[in-house]
């Protein structure tokens, strides 16, 4: 899903890519609960609300620092949400978090710190904070989201219930912004949204189920594979480069996971 949406983001705008994946969401899982015979709505509305909210204050942050930054480095940074989701799970969950829970969220913080050429050791010019602050509060929220998730399961909502109500304020929220911004798509673009949509509901629906059978901590940190293979995409097909620091923030970023996923 990241590639595509740098892939679109060369030539569309971050809320055109927005709205048209969580319109394609809206009517697959629509079309998945009416099959199902679920009820729509589901029956703990405000926290399905907030979920819904926080998912797509996270969508925006995330799409816009994947603009903003290379593809490695935007994932890296992204991939900060399992360390804050293990802090918020122990807040609004009562899941416990252990001292290596905290030993890691150090780890993961050089490790952000490490990949982005250590910003605040010198002055540099171009380094821009409000693409760095967009970026982390796109984990957060994130972290949030899918902690409302493990939230909305425990209540005993279906996973596509939870999955539709991130659509039903992901589109409305996006389409005025999209029409003022309006760049009519090529047969290219369109391939690629379309394709932004289909991993999107995959793998949308493999987490949502993936958070009803794992701690919210223990699922968010597999989500990790994705820096690896962000690396990989920005070298072949956007030809960035991978510098010894990003390796070095990388590494440490693992090691935050063996902190936060290792047995007291």
């Amino acid at each position: 899903m990241t590639i595509f949406v740098k892939l679109s983001g060369q030539n569309i705008g971050t809320f055109q890519i927005i709205f048209f994946r969580g319109l394609f969401t809206l009517l697959i899982t629509f079309l998945i609960i009416k099959k199902k015979k679920k009820y729509l709505w589901g029956y703990n509305k405000k926290v399905l609300i907030l979920r819904g909210v926080v998912g797509t204050l996270a969508l925006l942050f995330v799409y816009e620092s994947i603009q903003r930054f290379s593809l490695s480095e935007a994932t890296v940074i992204q991939y900060l949400y399992p360390i804050f989701t293990v802090i918020f799970a122990s807040i609004f969950l009562n899941e416990r978090s252990s001292f290596k829970s905290y030993i890691a969220v150090a780890f993961g913080f050089l490790g952000v710190y490490s990949v982005l050429n250590y910003p605040f050791m010198s002055y540099d010019e171009s380094l821009q904070y409000l693409d760095v602050l967009f970026a982390l509060l796109g984990a957060i929220f994130t972290a949030l989201a899918y902690v409302l998730v493990r939230l909305c399961l425990k209540l005993k909502e279906s996973p596509y219930v939870i999955m539709i109500y991130f659509p039903l304020f992901t589109v409305p929220l996006s389409l005025p912004f999209t029409l003022l911004s309006w760049s009519t798509p090529t047969f290219t673009n369109w391939i690629y949204l379309f394709m932004i949509g289909l991993f999107t509901q995959l793998g949308q629906t493999f987490l949502t189920f993936g958070y009803r059978v794992l701690p919210a901590g223990k699922a968010a940190t597999m989500s990790y594979i994705q820096v690896p293979l962000a690396a990989l995409g920005g070298l072949f097909i956007f030809h960035e480069n991978i510098s010894f620091n990003f390796i070095l923030g990388s590494l440490l970023i693992f090691i935050a996971i063996l902190f936060v996923i290792k047995k007291s």
